[in-house]
């Protein structure tokens, strides 16, 4: 569990299909584990006066920032709600912020079972591993406008994944929005493994697209509880994995994109991962990637080179003895029954000796919780928002981690190029 006491509230909403970052194995186990999460669908009210200023106003401003100021939980309550793209249907969960006095009302949880293909739901029916999110529903926007983030999930992922760390941004006064990639998700992953079918290639930067533009209806329509509440001049893009690259190649693609973040992403470890479009280029944006030094589905060597080929100003943070799942709340899912291993073979499922690591990468290494690592993730990334948004003139809440959380921080720098070798330098560079 988290180091630091948390009050922040969210909601997971129903979600259909999934789809995620890197390794079917692992959508295999995470589907024969069957996580959880809410399936409530619910009409937001239109909240408190909107103001008529274009900026993210409501952002809480913070003087003597450090680095710890946002590791914990800020000033918002949490709420969500779950939208959907015109084009193919695919669910777009939203977090937002709300009054701090919303913080109470009825939960949420979340079942991964309702991400089965309808195979495996026939073989299991009642098969939950449920897990209770924290979530309050039906609460409104909280008065004035606040920036937007789109989170992009990893291969045999899903919308939710990373609900610390979506949540924990809309406490601190972004809007998150999360479209479901329903051709890389955990539904797309199981049903290729399952069939033995593959997809050769994402729409996911569309997904991404949409997701923006979908936002800024929102915040155009009046019938809307995001009605003049969103910020369209500050947008920032996270993602997890495939979703790294995918925000990565967003930012190339849209210039609306102020700042990328990477998580155990980098296309696939390094730009220039096709021969044209947006993956073949080095975003201009800012950047910041963030890895595990532990990582065995993406290394942290890739993710180095990814750092090289970046322009300033950028920042790479390694977490000591973490893996690729340090970044998802997957390893949390199911935990006082085994995680997604011990769940399936609750089921009565085999499950290979070679996919054991897939389904557990960073779940249990060293002994060291993944949640141990969540305050250094939350306060790393809302700080790069906060800073590159406009929010922060300093990089205060970013130097210092390695002092603040000793040695949990493996690498924190903005140097120019890094080697292999950087990956055991605690506190490289500027940290």
């Amino acid at each position: 569990m988290s180091l630091l006491p948390k009050k922040k509230v969210r909601v997971v909403t129903n979600v259909d299909k999934s789809r995620s970052p890197f390794i079917i194995p692992f959508a295999i186990l995470g589907v024969m584990t069957l996580l959880a999460a809410s399936s409530a669908l619910f009409g937001l009210r239109h909240g408190g006066n909107a103001t008529a200023g274009g900026t993210g106003d409501a952002v809480p401003a913070l003087t003597n920032v450090n680095a710890t100021s946002f590791s914990g939980a800020g000033p918002f309550g949490v709420g969500e709600t779950t939208l959907h793209l015109s084009s193919n249907g695919a669910p777009v969960v939203v977090w937002y912020p709300t009054s701090a006095d919303n913080g109470h009302g009825k939960q949420a949880t979340f079942n991964l079972a309702t991400l089965l293909p309808a195979s495996l739901k026939a073989l299991f029916p009642n098969a939950v591993v449920s897990e209770n999110t924290d979530g309050v529903l039906g609460v409104p926007v909280a008065d004035g406008r606040f920036p937007l983030v789109v989170f992009s999930h990893g291969f045999a992922g899903f919308a939710t994944q990373s609900a610390f760390l979506t949540s924990h941004l809309a406490s601190w006064g972004f809007v998150v929005a999360a479209p479901e990639h329903l051709d890389r998700d955990l539904t797309a992953a199981l049903t290729a493994a399952l069939t033995g079918t593959t997809t050769s290639s994402s729409t996911d930067v569309a997904d991404l697209e949409e997701t923006l533009s979908l936002m800024g209806g929102q915040n155009a329509s009046s019938s809307s509880p995001f009605y003049r509440h969103l910020d369209m001049s500050r947008i920032g893009a996270v993602g997890h994995s495939a979703g790294g690259s995918a925000v990565e190649k967003l930012a190339v693609a849209d210039s609306k994109v102020k700042v990328f973040i990477g998580l155990a992403g980098a296309s696939y470890g390094s730009f220039g991962q096709t021969a044209t479009g947006a993956g073949s280029k080095v975003p201009s944006q800012p950047g910041m990637l963030m890895y595990g030094t532990q990582d065995s589905v993406v290394q942290p060597g890739s993710i180095k080179n990814a750092y090289n080929a970046m322009k300033q100003p950028k920042r790479l943070i390694g977490l000591t003895n973490s893996g690729h799942l340090v970044f998802a709340n997957i390893c949390k899912i199911g935990q006082s029954g085994g995680g997604l291993v011990g769940a399936a073979q609750q089921l009565g499922l085999t499950v290979p000796a070679s996919l054991l690591p897939l389904g557990l990468d960073g779940c249990s290494y060293a002994n060291i919780p993944v949640t141990q690592q969540w305050p250094v993730i939350d306060q790393a990334v809302t700080a790069e928002l906060r800073v590159e948004l406009g929010y922060d003139q300093t990089q205060a809440g970013l130097t210092g981690l390695v002092q603040a959380y000793g040695m949990r921080v493996a690498q924190n720098t903005t140097a120019n190029t890094v080697s292999g070798a950087d990956a055991s330098a605690v506190g490289t560079g500027n940290n």
